[in-house]
């Protein structure tokens, strides 16, 4: 239905102020309340298909072949042909509010590492599977369906939803609005165009280059331990997992980082895909300039290291993925009070009221505590790619379907036993929200002290929120124990605030199994994944190699257990569509599962519907840009001392114009060069740690701002001269954009 531009822009009005009334609603209610069998073994084997799709059918695959993984030496034979490609993926760094901590007043305000989208294309006869990690919170439908279309019309249907998966780093300093679904883009201002235009540019590119870039190679198991950089911030819903199911593992988190180390026939490294249960939330709410966080920092660090010890013209890629991550946070010391610094929990232990409790740590600030998690893990890295590891040999598929999880019927899982449970149905419900998904966690506080674990409701509330989202009866009793405070199905807007339908995926590489996730499972809803699918693997002769790949192609805020849903802390409470979410996933993944080994066929199930030329925005446009009187763009304001040593910060300011309008993927806004030979060299970049952008608006009325752009010079820099060049583009009030550059004079660093 098509929507006048007067409503486009009254119905988001309309639905943030009702938010915002909801919000002071909601903190006046909540803290006056503060004050006062037969079981059954996993499905059968699907029966072979006899000539295995790439096109009629969700299942892409080689004919299905016995385990034949090989420990110790490499073997000659070469199975796959594997791509790999890097793209800056960077969104608009300024004024566009950051999607994950749902604060409004987290708009941008520059650039400390760019984001990356890296992208993994395997190959084996007429099977193609593309994965990609891209360093932004989640990927939607409506970014997938975008660089489908790109692809397609470069490669025809060589590419599709079936066999293209994207996932998300879950970086929750990135800017928002490309999710389109309303309450995903809500904090956002709406849809953000820039946003969603760039990451689709970013992604497509990175495909891209790993299609023009596939070589014959050979695929490597791996796995290590890393301890010390994890803690599970609801300790509270873990316990509540069954204590048989508990005593099989050491840990209320993951410790086990995972990797396939891609080879090219010379036995140089061609690339590495690594998953990781863990949080990207070391940058914290605070924080204003794009960050790639903890496991961008790992990724940039691998790949520094391997393009220096296999230096050729294309670049090594590794990627990152988050596994099971939902409740496992890097912020590993004690959450405290903001002002008082007494130890809180924001359940049982409360701060006083507008004092967040929040966790931190390891480091004295967010950028540290990065860099110390985020070393770890590249190093933890580096020890398995160094180790050998075990072949992979065996056929390639991936397994796709989407999925209406409120019409699923599935059997029950019986996590104890391991089995599912046939005559014990259970389904999905409409997606809604929980109380304490106001609550936020200890990643990031909400100011109000909104509590988790709340299972009761309240009426007054309710009544309010009734008038645009009132939950059925039949919703009330699918998602108790949860008190629901947003009913987001029935909501009556030509956006859906969530969506129903969402999809699955199996990834099948040589007896090594992926489990895409659309969403953030925790601990234990990842094991129960593993579990599952390790069982169908067995049963067809294989030993069980699986990992949870979460942030999936689409984004369904948590995925918890049943006995977590109990509890009812953020995560479960923010686990969409009701306590069997999981054993749907389950039971699909187990199907998927069956078909990528055996050559079955799985069908497509309803795709969603296409939403985006229903978005609206309220993000305003840039205007222009204007200098002050006297001054012209890239002068400089501040210029840097004449000498420099390693360690200091080098900061200069230039008269700026807006970044949004060239948001310079694939480039930088500035660099630190050196002098050498009568030449100007490179050194840093706006995408290198040791540097940060910082943009400023000065006049809003006049169009004026100014940009500060810091050195960190860090060990090893050569001494010489150098100088830092600033690179923008002005707006004029009838659109036209004009580049320009701006020098400061030069400095010396001394030894």
């Amino acid at each position: 239905m098509a929507i006048p531009l007067a409503g486009k822009i009254i119905i988001p009005i309309l639905v943030l102020a009702v938010i915002g009334g909801m919000v002071a609603l909601i903190v006046v209610i909540v803290n006056d309340q503060n004050d006062n069998t037969e079981t059954t073994v996993l499905p059968p084997p699907t029966s072979p298909s006899t000539t295995p799709s790439t096109s009629a059918t969700e299942t892409t695959t080689s004919s299905a072949t016995p385990d034949t993984t090989t420990e110790g030496p490499i073997a000659k034979e070469i199975l796959y042909q594997v791509g790999v490609g890097i793209a800056d993926m960077t969104g608009p760094c300024v004024e566009v509010n950051f999607m994950g901590y749902a604060e409004i007043g987290q708009s941008g305000r520059g650039i400390h590492t760019r984001q990356f989208s890296r992208a993994f294309l395997f190959v084996q006869g007429d099977t193609r599977i593309v994965l990609v990690t891209a360093d932004v919170l989640a990927i939607g439908i409506g970014v997938r369906r975008e660089v489908v279309k790109n692809l397609q019309e470069l490669y025809g249907d060589m590419y599709s939803l079936n066999n293209v998966i994207l996932t998300g780093t879950h970086t929750h300093s990135a800017p928002g609005g490309h999710l389109v679904d309303l309450l995903l883009d809500i904090t956002i201002l709406g849809f953000s165009r820039e946003s969603y235009n760039a990451y689709v540019a970013g992604i497509t590119r990175s495909i891209v280059r790993a299609h023009e870039n596939i070589v014959p190679a050979r695929l490597f198991f791996g796995q290590t331990r890393v301890p010390g950089v994890q803690k599970n911030r609801s300790p509270f819903s873990y316990e509540n997992n069954p204590a048989e199911e508990r005593e099989r593992y050491d840990g209320n988190t993951d410790a086990v980082l995972t990797q396939i180390r891609i080879e090219r026939e010379d036995g140089s490294v061609h690339g590495a895909l690594t998953w990781f249960p863990l949080h990207a939330t070391s940058m914290n709410m605070t924080n204003r300039l794009i960050s790639a966080d903890n496991l961008g920092y790992a990724a940039v660090r691998l790949e520094k290291e391997l393009n220096t010890m296999y230096p050729s013209r294309r670049p090594i890629v590794a990627g990152f993925f988050p596994a099971n991550l939902g409740d496992v946070s890097p912020n590993i010391q004690e959450a405290r009070c903001e002002f008082s610094g007494k130890i809180c929990d924001n359940q049982f232990v409360l701060c006083d009221r507008m004092e967040r409790c929040f966790a931190g740590g390891p480091g004295k600030d967010m950028y540290e505590s990065t860099k110390i998690i985020g070393t770890t893990v590249f190093e933890a890295a580096l020890e398995v790619l160094r180790s050998g590891g075990t072949e992979l040999k065996g056929d390639l598929a991936v397994t796709h379907q989407f999925i209406d999880m409120p019409q699923e019927v599935v059997p029950k899982y019986d996590p104890v036993n391991r089995r599912f449970i046939t005559n014990e149905p259970v389904s999905g419900c409409k997606p809604a929200l929980g109380y304490s998904f106001g609550s936020g966690t200890t990643d990031g506080a909400n100011v109000f002290n909104i509590t988790q674990g709340t299972l009761t409701g309240n009426p007054e509330l309710d009544g309010l929120l009734g008038a645009i989202m009132s939950p059925t009866l039949e919703d009330i009793k699918c998602h108790a124990p949860k008190p629901i405070l947003l009913a987001t199905a029935r909501a009556n807007s030509t956006i859906p605030w969530h969506t129903q339908i969402v999809s699955a995926t199996v990834i099948w590489l040589g007896g090594f199994a992926v489990a895409g996730v659309p969403g953030e499972p925790t601990t234990m809803s990842g094991r129960r994944i593993r579990d599952v699918i390790g069982d169908v693997m067995r049963a067809r002769g294989y030993q069980p190699r699986v990992e949870v790949a979460g942030l999936t192609n689409e984004y369904i805020h948590y995925v918890s257990t049943f006995e977590e849903y109990q509890v009812q802390r953020y995560e479960a409470a923010s686990t969409l569509y009701g306590p069997h979410t999981l054993e749907i996933l389950l039971n699909k993944f187990a199907e998927l599962t069956a078909a990528a080994i055996d050559g079955g066929v799985v069908p497509p199930g309803p795709e969603p519907e296409d939403h985006r030329g229903n978005a609206s925005s309220l993000l305003p446009p840039v205007i222009l840009d204007a200098t002050p009187i006297g001054r012209n763009f890239g002068d400089v304001l501040i210029s840097p001392p004449t000498t420099v040593r390693v360690g200091d910060v080098v900061s200069v300011t230039f008269v700026a114009a807006n970044p949004r309008n060239d948001i310079r993927q694939e480039s930088s806004h500035a660099d630190v060069e050196r002098y050498e030979e009568g030449e100007w060299f490179t050194v840093a970049t706006d995408a290198d740690w040791e540097t940060r952008f910082h943009w400023e608006r000065v006049s809003t009325i006049f169009g004026t701002s100014r940009v500060r752009y810091e050195w960190h010079v860090p060990a090893g820099t050569a001494p010489g001269t150098y100088r830092i060049v600033y690179r923008g583009a002005w707006r004029s009030i009838a659109g036209f954009i004009t580049q320009f550059t701006g020098a400061t004079n030069t400095f010396t660093v001394q030894s």
